[in-house]
């Protein structure tokens, strides 16, 4: 009798667990259909807001090299760039259409249109949607046209749903062979311009606030230099309003002295911070070798945020390391952390060792 008992018990439970497992996946394709509204099955013009302190060549607005430079302007100008994203792209990769012969739209990216906005309609046209912007900040040595394309391919690969916004500062190599070859000149350079951006970043942030847009952001490298001390003025000025829901840091070339002391102010803009981090990273090393400190790209335990290492991922022989932000890897970890799945219940996030400089790392 006993034996019948716990048999009819142990099917009562089994059923309930399969019945629980149930209601959660039918609770998730819910979700998921409600929050999934746009299609990245197929090649797809993707329209990319554009913010750029860029100094401009011409009156006109275009999604090209001859319309922006790597010159400093202190004034914003805003546009939107329609990019044709295809589908058979690699991941992390923006071959660009020459208009020569018979490039595949399904293989390379190209520009579709450009269009000029007004400071009031580029607002108007975020507000439309009624989903959360991301707001993509690149890094060093990036020109006008890659920033764009690099926020069409990632917006598309994350199959992102809101609005894209590129805040695009003046990084790049100045024209000419020569001046391209010397790297030096050109980090010092857009290393002050980076430092020049940090108030009109902070003004378009607290343009957002007041036009009650909380957005996702995601930030590169140099880039950082923007971001992060034009975060600290706003938390410092606005503690109690955060303006950002997820911060999302890839390869801060950013001196880790200065983030501890500024931490616990992003914390609080912040409704959470993921710090993606690689030891082996050559382009840290060699900023390392011209800041003469510690960068927060190669990795540092910080207490308030999420330090995830993806050294393995990126395999450092094959270039610098430092180009993982736009990868495969990183952003199906990425696609995680905008849907609000904690850290420790990620696809292939393991738990860091006590003594290592991270929290958590990302399996190969």
């Amino acid at each position: 009798m006993k034996k019948n008992i716990l048999f009819f018990l142990s099917l009562i439970l089994l059923s309930s667990c399969a019945n629980h497992e149930e209601r959660v996946r039918k609770n998730l394709q819910t979700a998921w259909q409600d929050y999934f509204e746009k299609d990245f099955t197929q090649t797809k013009p993707v329209e990319v807001l554009v913010v750029t302190n860029r100094k401009p060549k011409n009156e006109s607005f275009t999604c090209d090299n001859t319309q922006f430079g790597v010159a400093l302007d202190q004034n914003l100008r805003f546009g939107v760039c329609k990019i044709n994203v295809p589908k058979n792209h690699v991941v992390g990769e923006i071959g660009v259409s020459s208009d020569e012969g018979n490039s595949s739209p399904q293989t390379l990216f190209k520009v579709l249109g450009a269009n000029s906005l007004l400071e009031k309609d580029f607002f108007s046209e975020i507000k439309k949607s009624q989903r959360t912007p991301l707001v993509f900040v690149h890094g060093f040595n990036v020109r006008y046209q890659e920033a764009v394309l690099r926020a069409a391919q990632i917006a598309y690969d994350l199959k992102y749903q809101g609005p894209v916004i590129l805040f695009t500062w003046p990084a790049g190599a100045p024209e000419g062979f020569v001046k391209e070859k010397l790297m030096s000149e050109t980090y010092a350079n857009n290393n002050a311009n980076a430092r020049a951006s940090i108030e009109v970043f902070k003004n378009f942030l607290i343009s957002l606030q007041k036009n009650d847009i909380k957005v996702n952001l995601i930030v590169h490298s140099m880039g950082h230099q923007v971001v992060l001390p034009a975060l600290k003025i706003m938390a410092e000025s606005n503690p109690k309003k955060p303006s950002i829901d997820q911060l999302i840091l890839n390869a801060p070339d950013f001196a880790i002295p200065e983030f501890r002391t500024i931490s616990a102010n992003i914390k609080k803009i912040s409704d959470r911070t993921t710090l993606y981090c690689s030891e082996n990273d050559k382009a840290m090393t060699a900023s390392k070798a011209f800041n003469g400190n510690e960068r927060l790209g190669a990795c540092a335990f910080i207490k308030e945020i999420d330090v995830v290492n993806v050294g393995s991922t990126d395999d450092p022989t094959l270039g610098l390391g430092h180009g993982y932000y736009s990868s495969r890897a990183v952003l199906g970890d990425v696609v995680q952390v905008l849907l609000g799945i904690d850290v420790n219940k990620r696809s292939f996030i393991a738990k860091s060792d006590s003594y290592s400089r991270d929290k958590h790392f990302l399996r190969k």
